[in-house]
């Protein structure tokens, strides 16, 4: 029998060895057949018969989120600090895999000669498709630099260039003017992060500073997650709203619950101030051509459907991430605009991390840890 507590709390969960994110069927929601059904907001229902109300009563919230991972392919600088990357990080992987990266960015170093209208300059377009559907999203910003090196850290610059709606800006004129327009823009931490404060707050001082204010939203690069360790770091660096617990491999409720709730101090058992709203599909994970899920358009589209009818059900959060570099992939860009039309149609509410963080503490009664733990007793 499934201790739902434990799978809300993170304690069934295995920690990160070897320096591998543990995924894929690593959840107990999996091994019960329940991955695709958020189970744990349906014993909430079934109990209190009370679904949480969203502003102007829509059925329920989508948060779409962007990791960005890459700036641009065809940035020579991008390009020439992943090759001093690969450099310095040479011990971390094989000799194989460091060679590709170095000689694939001399490649785009070479294209970029001819044209500097790489794949990944469509940042605009995402805005737009989202503009459409009434959303804002929240974007989640690398670090320029990080005390401690790991060969997957992102490898651009704040002062890097990019073209965006025609006129060649730098990442950090990006972020100020993303926010400016109202969407959210939050840390993409390094892998190192997850168990070091000095880290996440040497990385989110990085952001703040180019924009001149406070970040609350945070989502683990790789999701690169420890229960018993992250959930204390951030928290100590500030941060109220995590949204990093889904799958790299999967799609679906790795927890159980399309709800917000707060972590829980595995060592004390204290109620942490940051609270996680649940990741419940990635690109990645449906079109990874070598790894994950690997569907078809069709497939994809008949998953995320079925996910959101879900969390309509029980009138849960419903969280997307599509990497902005994803647009060169035009089965997953073409996914994206579909999922958006599709989900238009209920009526739901369209938000960021922070919008839905924001008003799940303040509007919504519901804590699923403290509900679920008492029933366990």
């Amino acid at each position: 029998m499934v201790r739902w507590d434990k799978v809300i709390k993170g304690i069934s969960f295995p920690r990160p060895k070897n320096n591998k994110v543990p995924d894929f069927a690593f959840s107990a929601v999996n091994f019960s057949g329940d991955l695709y059904n958020p189970v744990i907001d349906q014993i909430w229902i079934d109990q209190k018969s009370e679904k949480p109300k969203w502003p102007d009563n829509k059925p329920y919230a989508v948060c779409i989120t962007h990791d960005v991972d890459v700036i641009t392919l065809r940035s020579k600088r991008e390009n020439i600090h992943r090759i001093k990357h690969v450099f310095k990080t040479w011990s971390q992987q094989k000799t194989k895999q460091n060679l590709i990266i170095a000689f694939e960015s001399l490649e785009n170093i070479m294209k970029s000669m001819f044209s500097n209208r790489g794949p990944n300059h469509r940042i605009e377009d995402w805005l737009t498709v989202e503009q459409e559907v009434g959303a804002r999203a929240t974007f989640f910003f690398a670090p320029e630099f990080v005390l401690k090196s790991h060969f997957t850290d992102c490898c651009y610059r704040y002062d890097d260039k990019l073209r965006f709606e025609g006129k060649k800006i730098t990442v950090a004129d990006l972020m100020r003017e993303l926010k400016s327009r109202g969407w959210e823009i939050g840390l993409h931490p390094s892998w190192f992060s997850y168990n070091s404060v000095d880290e996440m707050k040497y990385q989110k001082a990085q952001v703040e500073e180019v924009l001149g204010c406070e970040i609350v939203s945070v989502r683990q690069h790789f999701l690169h997650f420890d229960n018993k360790i992250t959930p204390s770091v951030q928290a100590a660096a500030g941060f109220k709203y995590d949204s990093t617990l889904g799958f790299n491999d999967n799609i679906g409720f790795k927890r159980g619950t399309s709800f917000a709730y707060p972590f829980v101090n595995l060592v004390n058992n204290d109620t942490l101030p940051v609270w996680e709203i649940p990741l419940i599909i990635q690109d990645g994970a449906m079109f990874h051509p070598k790894k994950g899920m690997q569907l078809d358009q069709k497939t994809a589209l008949e998953y995320i459907q079925l996910l959101a009818e879900k969390v309509k059900s029980v009138g849960g959060i419903l969280t997307l991430l599509w990497h902005p570099n994803a647009s060169a992939d035009e089965i997953s860009w073409q996914t994206f605009q579909e999922t958006l039309a599709m989900l238009k149609k209920d009526n739901p509410w369209f938000a960021t991390v922070r919008e839905v963080g924001d008003w799940w503490r303040k509007n919504v009664n519901i804590n699923l840890v403290s509900f679920i733990e008492n029933l366990e007793k």
